[in-house]
Formats: structure tokens, C-alpha cells, sequence
């Protein structure tokens, strides 16, 4: 357990940063956080407490859909806010922000692939789900939707919603740019290349530690 917890942790941290990361490249967001960005803009809240916000609202989506409340979801709760709290401390730290075309680019796919290894290392540890991954896989449920399915449409439906906050209370462009389509694009593919790299390795500390934990037991 001591090896999985290590490794969701680092995965999580790994995730945080890449989206800070993501969003100081000015190109745009992820899809998933582009509404928290677009409402930090103009609220007296940061990047980090707006994820967190509709973190919550994800969490609360899951369990109307499941009716019912299980450990793993609620857990989300407490995730939601630290995972805030980490966004926020890396967005003080990292100055990164404004670069050339070229280097504003690059630290866009840097942070596009720490995202898809955070989401990988968190994903194969099974411990707490993120909340936007967790309401993807209800909503999936919720529609008899494979999950590819159900994280295209969740991923639509956030740009959209972005777009009509920018519309009508921003009065102009911002989270949505070239980066949003790269990520859409490159983020599932990074996820899966680092399952074909890695997929074993990974999911060897995750058996290894649930034959520890029956044989401590």
C-alpha cells in the first residue's frame, strides 16, 4: 500500500503541475479546466479554489448519478480541495509565462505530457479518482457510453460552457485556444503510450501491494 500511496501521490502532484503549466503557456487549457480558468478571470478567486469548485460540483454530479454514496467518491471531496491547493502553490512558484511563440509551444507539450503521466500514475495505483475522470466514467455509465466516448463529449460540453462565459461575461477569448484542440488530441495518446511503456511496471507495484496487504491481513 506504502509503494501505491507514493506513487499517487507523485502522480498527483505530477498532474497538478502540468496543467499550471498548460495554462502559464497562454495557448490554452485543458478542456476539462477551462471553465475554472475562465472564471478566475474575472472572480476574486484563484485558478486553484475554481478547480476545486467544480471539482465539488463534479463529485456531486457522480453521486445523483449513482445514487448512492460510496467511500471512493466522498473521498473525492477531500482530493478536490488539496488538489486545488497544489494548483495554486505551483501557479505562485512557476514564473513561466508569456514566452515566445516557439518556447510557449514547447512548455505546452511538456505540460500536456506531465498531465497524461499524472493521470496514467494516478489511474493505475486505483485509489481516489479525480473528479473530472470520476464524473466521466458516471456520465459513461449514466448513457451506455464507453469512456473515450463519455471524455469527449464531458470535454465538448466544457469548451462549450467556456465559450458562453466568455461571450457573455468576459467579452472575450480565454482558456480556449490552439493548446485546448493539441491537448484533446496528444493527452490520450500520451496516456496510452505511457501504458504501453510502463502499463507492467506499474501494475506489478499495484499487485504487489494488495498480495502484502492479504498477507498482512
Amino acid at each position: 500500500m506504502v509503494k501505491r500511496v507514493v506513487v499517487y501521490i507523485i502522480g498527483t502532484l505530477t498532474l497538478a503541475l502540468g496543467l499550471v503549466l498548460n495554462a502559464k503557456s497562454g495557448l490554452g487549457v485543458s478542456p476539462i479546466v477551462s471553465v475554472p480558468f475562465a472564471i478566475s478571470t474575472f472572480v476574486p478567486l484563484s485558478y486553484g479554489m475554481c478547480t476545486t469548485i467544480i471539482y465539488l460540483i463534479f463529485v456531486a454530479l457522480q453521486l445523483l448519478i449513482k445514487r448512492q454514496f460510496d467511500l471512493k467518491t466522498i473521498l473525492q471531496i477531500p482530493f478536490s480541495y488539496v488538489f486545488g491547493l497544489l494548483m495554486d502553490f505551483f501557479g505562485s512558484v512557476i514564473k513561466l509565462s508569456g514566452l515566445p511563440l516557439p518556447l510557449a509551444f514547447i512548455q505546452l507539450l511538456v505540460g500536456i505530457c506531465l498531465t497524461a503521466l499524472g493521470v496514467f500514475m494516478m489511474l493505475q495505483m486505483e485509489l481516489i479518482v479525480n473528479p473530472a475522470d470520476g464524473f466521466v466514467g458516471a456520465f459513461g455509465e449514466l448513457i451506455h457510453k464507453p469512456y473515450g466516448t463519455a471524455k469527449i463529449m464531458v470535454d465538448s460540453g466544457m469548451v462549450c460552457i467556456t465559450l458562453l462565459i466568455c461571450l457573455f461575461i468576459i467579452h472575450g477569448l480565454v482558456g480556449v485556444g490552439i493548446g485546448t484542440a493539441v491537448a484533446i488530441l496528444l493527452t490520450g495518446t500520451m496516456i496510452s503510450f505511457y501504458d504501453r511503456r510502463f502499463g507492467r511496471v506499474f501494475a506489478q507495484i499495484n499487485l504487489d501491494s494488495r498480495i502484502q496487504s492479504k498477507y498482512d491481513d
